[in-house]
């Protein structure tokens, strides 16, 4: 229980600016990449990138807490994908604050992926991972005698 609570405000913070960044960044391509396309069209791309979005994090995050370290490399692709789409967007003179905040939520959650606080979470849920497959064994050896 220790471990939950001891690491919850940089693994939310990472969720939390995970789905900024992805909302504001769907914003932005709505509103300015895909202003030609009706607005039927162009809702319904928007929530099927929602969509997608949000099951990619899930299972990035997920695997985390399983503690699949790698699984972090999703997210990372996540905010690299998030910036990308949304520096060029400079072009068509967005709305100052829409902008920076689609550029803000991105590299604050690159922020907190590297920080040392959550590479040691993510230590920790590795180690955990490691402890559970050992009581396994010891648990499959004991039920088979």
């Amino acid at each position: 229980m220790h471990l939950c609570v001891e690491f919850r405000p940089v693994f939310l913070g990472g969720i939390f600016s995970s789905i900024f960044a992805g909302s504001s960044v769907v914003v932005v391509v709505q509103n300015y990449y895909l202003k030609a396309i009706s607005l039927a069209i162009s809702a319904q791309v928007a929530w099927w990138a929602c969509v997608v979005l949000a099951c990619a994090l899930s299972l990035s995050n997920i695997m985390i807490v399983r503690g699949r370290r790698d699984w972090v490399w999703v997210m990372v692709v996540y905010f690299g994908a998030c910036l990308v789409t949304a520096l060029p967007a400079i072009r068509y003179s967005p709305h100052l604050f829409i902008y920076a905040e689609s550029l803000f939520w991105p590299l604050l959650g690159l922020l907190i992926l590297n920080s040392k606080r959550h590479r040691e979470m993510r230590g920790k849920l590795v180690e955990l991972r490691f402890r559970r497959k050992r009581i396994r064994k010891i648990a499959d050896r004991l039920q088979k005698r």
